[in-house]
């Protein structure tokens, strides 16, 4: 039977929004079981929703507050609780449990029976959910566009030149704005090998930015990098034929993932939707030059939207699948393959 404690947390996450809900269904229950004792349960149902010192806490529910600091330090270790320092005091606030808490849990790449266990139960309660959608009414449309939660980054070198090119759109400027970077193990693929399914793409890939990437560094969730081999770690990226994604937003950049549509759920249903590129793009969209094609198909075998097809020996492409990466352009030998400005190019929501 679940510990009434659990239903509080399940209300608690659900206030952190976050891309998965948290649905109180036996499979949930089972996760957050593993991930939280019931005295950090406890202690997560009551975090406001604003990041707040140990002490402040202690203080508003009338803990002790080294007890109180040393439980939030231990969940903060645990890839629970996200804290950074402001003006040498240290603050704690709740994950939301998608993308927050459940990735961390695969960030450092650690291979051990507990990173197993939660790999499985984090699928089962993905294939519950997957399950009670599918049994749902379908939603009548409200006619209000929704703004996609990530957003494609094209390969920057091909980009064509003298193109205005916007700061969302380079991969450059992204890494020039923070000082702070940090590198970690892919989460997908990780989840994916510890659950027997491993992919043969590059895995330490995943780059967090400002905030975020010091607290991944300081809990050994990844480490800090230089701006040079941020931009070496996205070169060999797309060498593996990854596909750049971050989130939708102009303003705060966290995070750089380099995907594989065969474990990335995101890249995934972008790939599953009936038009790839009305679900989330780049500023660019590739041009094929029939006449030049040299029939190679290497483009073909690193799309991961299957816009590009091989037809009477050459490449064929279909513009609507097409969510401009860029990587075909990349290994195209002859520059049959350009990228151009998408005519009514995406801007990110914020």
């Amino acid at each position: 039977m679940t510990e009434p404690v659990y239903e509080k947390l399940a209300d608690a996450l659900s206030s952190r929004g976050g891309l998965m809900p948290s649905i109180k269904c036996k499979e949930f229950f089972a996760m957050v079981e593993e991930l939280f004792t019931p005295e950090e349960a406890e202690l997560a149902t009551k975090l406001p929703l604003s990041p707040i010192p140990a002490e402040t806490f202690a203080k508003e529910i009338g803990g002790d507050p080294k007890e109180v600091e040393s439980l939030l330090e231990n969940m903060a270790n645990k890839g629970l609780v996200f804290t950074q320092e402001r003006s040498g005091v240290r603050f704690y606030n709740l994950m939301a449990l998608v993308l927050g808490i459940v990735e961390v849990q695969f960030m450092g790449g650690e291979v051990s029976d507990r990173t197993r266990k939660i790999a499985h139960l984090f699928e089962d309660y993905g294939n519950a959910l997957r399950k009670l959608a599918a049994a749902a009414p379908t939603p009548t449309p409200t006619g209000t566009a929704v703004s996609p939660p990530s957003r494609v980054v094209t390969v920057e070198k091909e980009i064509p030149g003298g193109t205005e090119v916007q700061p969302y759109d380079k991969v450059s400027e992204f890494i020039a704005k923070y000082d702070s970077i940090s590198v970690s193990t892919c989460y997908c693929r990780h989840q994916g090998e510890l659950l027997g399914r491993p992919c043969d793409k590059p895995k330490d890939v995943c780059i967090s930015f400002g905030h975020w990437s010091k607290y991944v560094a300081e809990r050994g969730f990844g480490r800090l990098v230089s701006k040079e081999e941020a931009l070496q770690i996205l070169d060999r990226a797309e060498k593996a034929g990854l596909v750049h994604l971050t989130n939708n937003d102009t303003e705060h950049t966290e995070f750089i993932c380099n995907c594989c549509v065969c474990h990335c759920p995101i890249l995934g249903s972008i790939k599953n939707a009936a038009v790839p590129s009305m679900v989330a793009t780049s500023s660019f969209i590739a041009s094929l030059e029939e006449g030049d094609c040299s029939g190679c198909g290497d483009c073909v075998e690193l799309c991961q939207m299957d816009a590009l097809t091989m037809e009477d020996d050459i490449a064929a492409l279909d513009a609507e699948r097409c969510i401009g990466c860029g990587v075909c352009v990349s290994v195209c030998p002859t520059g049959a393959l350009r990228l151009e400005l998408r005519e009514g190019a995406p801007v990110p929501s914020h």
